[in-house]
């Protein structure tokens, strides 16, 4: 677990300590300063054009069309337009979402102190076929902020929303009924990828069954059973089989991949989370359900205001502890 003190922690305290103190320095403050600024403005920018749109949309009832046109067109003129022009300047003409500036300005320069060839990015990129394994109703796929340590293992994780639109039928409050398409989440939460410990022939895939999550919350990823070409394997330990069914298009392999730690490993994590493993040729992939994501960007003024390159650090030195608890049983480790 995480441990910025321990000597044989990549997390070290002289890091720590080097990043605390090029925060202080005054050329650095002032970049800070723009950054926050930067990230300020949109979150006004934002607010100002709705509530723009909001009271131009009020005002033509309220004062008729014609005085609904000149307050609008005094407003743009005396508020809107030097509004605009302070923001290009503030953005020196290259304006740039807060996501970006959090991870490019903030995050990728703390990544590079500690792997210097890693890579965090604000898209992402997992094949089709994996997605629709992990998340089978889903029809809509939203990959973010993917981490990329390209090691010896080409670990990867990214974020991923899933979700599925449905017709459904409402009634209003007098009594009639209308039909509305609605958005139906399947998946929140993160997908690693990395490569596996052995090279499989065809595939494996390891689900969490209703039993196992129907104490703690409904399992939202309707799960198929054996396909074509696939068995089911029944492991001898009844509390796995009631975890998670595993299907495979290679029984021997499969049995062979198997061991007792890696069973163990499958029982403990499902059980607990909503999750789900595929391994397909030479690559491992594992969702896992937790309704939040990795690397989230301070989406409130105070939040902003707050930003320090030394918390961000301890943050991101979490974060990759809890990636590498989790993956570590496929690294030899």
């Amino acid at each position: 677990m995480y441990d910025q003190n321990s000597p044989n922690n990549k997390w070290s305290q002289e890091t720590f300590q080097r990043i605390s103190e090029l925060e202080k320095l005054e050329q650095y403050q002032a970049k800070l300063f723009i950054m926050k600024e930067q990230m300020k403005n949109n979150l006004h920018w934002r607010n100002a054009i709705l509530l723009g749109i909001i009271l131009a949309i009020l005002s033509f009832p309220l004062f008729g069309l014609r005085a609904a046109i000149v307050i609008i067109f005094l407003v743009v003129v005396f508020y809107y337009l030097p509004a605009y022009k302070k923001r290009k300047a503030l953005f020196r003409d290259q304006v740039r979402s807060n996501d970006e500036i959090y991870i490019t300005d903030f995050l990728c320069p703390i990544l590079k102190e500690v792997f210097p060839q890693a890579e965090l990015t604000l898209t992402a990129n997992y094949p089709m076929t994996v997605l629709q394994v992990i998340s089978p109703r889903s029809t809509k796929f939203d990959l973010f902020h993917q981490l990329s340590f390209h090691d010896e293992k080409n670990l990867v994780v990214a974020n991923l929303y899933a979700y599925h639109i449905e017709t459904r039928t409402k009634r209003d409050s007098n009594g009639h009924t209308h039909t509305v398409r609605e958005e139906v989440e399947d998946f929140s939460g993160q997908i690693f990828s990395l490569k596996a410990p052995i090279s499989f022939p065809g595939h494996l895939r390891v689900v969490p069954t209703k039993k196992s999550l129907f104490l703690k919350r409904e399992v939202k990823g309707a799960y198929p059973g054996a396909g074509p070409n696939e068995v089911q394997i029944e492991t001898e330990d009844i509390q796995n089989n009631e975890n998670y069914n595993i299907y495979c298009t290679d029984e021997l392999a499969a049995r062979k991949f198997l061991k007792p730690k890696i069973l163990e490993w499958f029982d403990q994590q499902i059980s607990q989370n909503d999750m789900c493993v595929y391994l397909v040729q030479d690559t491992l992939y594992i969702s896992l359900y937790t309704n939040r994501y990795l690397f989230p960007t301070p989406n409130r003024k105070e939040a902003i205001e707050s930003l320090s390159i030394a918390a961000e650090y301890q943050k991101l030195c979490r974060e990759i502890d809890l990636i590498d608890e989790l993956t570590n049983i496929f690294k030899g480790e």
